[in-house]
């Protein structure tokens, strides 16, 4: 692995991927210190917590710590915690090493039919019984061990299986008189990922099922921890659960024990000599703001894009794309309606959306309604950030932004990608290219077939055409962004244009878009009504002023229901 070192000392290497946190105390690798984790689980006392962050901001290796530092072994780990700050707190040496333990986790259950996810399901429990009670096997009555036994060897049924995680508590309370600590990581991965495939019901009632018998009302329970990307409810088996603590992005709890603050960021910089690109970075990857919903709120950066950008010569990327499903997400955005497309063009644009509510009791059977605002969705998956929060008539309000230039560009991609399903990436090519080059038969063809296939549009039978058209545009013009600068609805020469282009390659033209909505199929005046509104209203002043010279091609478009037509005019700057 190639570092961007600048000096000779000897360097740890980055924990890129570990999520043991064992391996990464035996290996070497260098750590951010999160242990007070530990301090403030256990000072909260609460019965069951869960803890909602975006993917990849340290969630598996914060419940692997959580094992290694309270499951009792055989051989001690205590070693594994003798250099962390939690060590250093009075009480909890002690503490070190005396529960038993469950840790599961279910981010992998990703499959598109019930059958392979039950599978799947049926060997990471099995595998969990296994590992937890494979020291005590023999010490089990005959009751205990056969239902030991058809667990490991996956022969029992499918209410076994939803008692498994009960019947290890149960095990242990009779063995060790003690009671469990249990550790659920990426509760939420299957449920996700079941709505998103259509097996929905079926998931839901195993999952709840499984967690609620040994969450709720389990007398050998001690603790039990869980964490995920959103909160389900109602529907979700948190309504299985008494009354849960739960922490989001916009509560206190555990506001720095999640990605990187500042200060750690800077140490890993400093331990690299490369302290010269912070500033860089935390433009790129900083920006997250976490307890919004109290006075002092933490900012924090990405973990996974900080290492990555280390450990990449300190190049800035998109190194967070790719490393989760955006499906579902792509869904809400694709349908979203008129209001809520203009918030998303103006997150687009790099501006903030103030007094927004965010649902923090996600119910995944209310994304199938139409008219769902996806910002809930958008803020759990962490492509928005929530800041500047007020409580107003019994309501909380956010403004929300887009945190920082990596999530910019997958913002941007997001939106691209879910109206562009129907629309492979070649026809998107080929109709940007027709844009710019001023092809207009070619932008009118592409256009239709567009429209024309709005009615199964992500299954949306009732999708408006005009309103996902003005998606499409969203999209397409995030594909523009590297070669033009972008600006709608400003103010220039006598009006105010829907859209300017400037073009940021002296080869290219600049652009004027102006759109129309016509209440019947006469388009084509409407369309020469939008050119002769971009000349009469002179929009090609603030062109003119950004310092451009040269043709600048018009289009203007009219639509109504599935019926498009777009026109072409063309204005000259001297």
């Amino acid at each position: 692995m190639d570092l961007p070192v600048k000096t000779s000392k000897k360097i740890q290497p980055l924990p890129i991927g570990v999520d043991d946190y064992k391996d990464l105390i035996d290996e070497g690798y260098i750590y951010v210190d999160k242990t007070l984790f530990i301090k403030e689980f256990w000072d909260y006392k609460s019965k069951v917590t869960l803890v909602t962050r975006p993917r990849r901001f340290g969630k598996s290796i914060t419940l692997s710590m959580i094992r290694y530092f309270f499951e009792k072994t055989e051989q001690s780990t205590a070693y594994l915690f003798e250099k962390s700050k939690i060590w250093q707190e009075e009480g909890f040496r002690e503490l070190q090493g005396t529960y038993p333990i469950i840790s599961i986790s279910f981010k992998d259950v990703k499959f598109n039919t019930w059958e392979e996810s039950y599978q799947k399901l049926k060997s990471l429990l099995a595998k969990e019984v296994r590992r937890a009670l494979k020291p005590s096997e023999n010490a089990m009555d005959a009751n205990y061990r056969k239902n030991y036994d058809a667990l490991v060897n996956e022969t029992a049924t499918v209410t076994k299986f939803e008692e498994s995680l009960l019947f290890i508590t149960e095990v242990f309370k009779e063995l060790f008189a003690k009671n469990t600590i249990i550790l659920i990581d990426e509760y939420d991965s299957p449920i996700t990922h079941a709505y998103v495939h259509g097996f929905y019901d079926k998931m839901i009632g195993f999952m709840r099922n499984l967690l609620s018998p040994a969450l709720k009302g389990n007398e050998h329970l001690h603790r039990g921890l869980m964490t995920g990307v959103v909160r389900t409810a109602k529907d979700g088996i948190l309504s299985g659960l008494n009354n849960p603590d739960i922490y989001t992005m916009v509560d206190g709890g555990y506001s720095d024990k999640f990605g990187f603050t500042e200060e750690e960021t800077n140490g890993l910089l400093a331990s690299f000599d490369r302290l010269d690109k912070k500033d860089e970075l935390k433009s790129w990857y900083n920006g997250y703001v976490v307890g919004s919903k109290h006075s002092i709120a933490t900012k924090v950066y990405n973990p996974w894009s900080v290492l990555q950008y280390i450990k990449n010569a300190c190049i800035p990327e998109t190194y967070w794309a790719n490393t989760g499903s955006s499906e579902l997400l792509e869904r809400l955005v694709g349908k979203a309606e008129d209001r809520t497309q203009k918030d998303l063009k103006l997150l687009l644009e790099g501006n903030a959306l103030v007094n927004k509510q965010i649902n923090q009791d996600v119910i995944l059977l209310d994304l199938d309604k139409d008219n769902v605002e996806p910002w809930s969705f958008l803020f759990f998956a962490g492509y928005i950030t929530a800041s500047d929060h007020t409580f107003q008539n019994n309501e909380h309000y956010y403004t929300l932004s887009i945190p920082n230039i990596e999530i910019a560009s997958l913002y941007k991609k997001l939106v691209r990608s879910a109206i562009g399903k129907k629309f492979t990436s070649g026809k998107l090519e080929e109709l940007l290219e027709a844009l710019i080059l001023g092809n207009i038969n070619v932008v009118n063809k592409l256009l239709e077939e567009f429209i024309n296939s709005l009615c199964s549009f992500h299954d949306l039978t009732q999708n408006d055409p005009e309103r996902s058209l003005h998606m499409f545009v969203l999209g397409l013009l995030a594909m523009l962004s590297e070669r033009y600068v972008i600006k709608s609805n400003l103010e220039s020469g006598d009006g105010r244009y829907d859209i300017a282009m400037y073009p940021k390659k002296d080869n290219d033209l600049a652009i004027i878009i102006e759109f129309k909505k016509g209440k019947d199929l006469k388009l084509e005046k409407l369309a020469d009504q939008a050119l002769k509104q971009i000349k009469s209203n002179k929009y090609e002043a603030s062109l003119k002023d950004f310092g451009y010279k040269g043709k600048v091609l018009c289009y203007g478009i009219a639509t109504f229901k599935k019926n498009l037509i777009a026109k072409m005019g063309s204005i000259s700057i001297k």
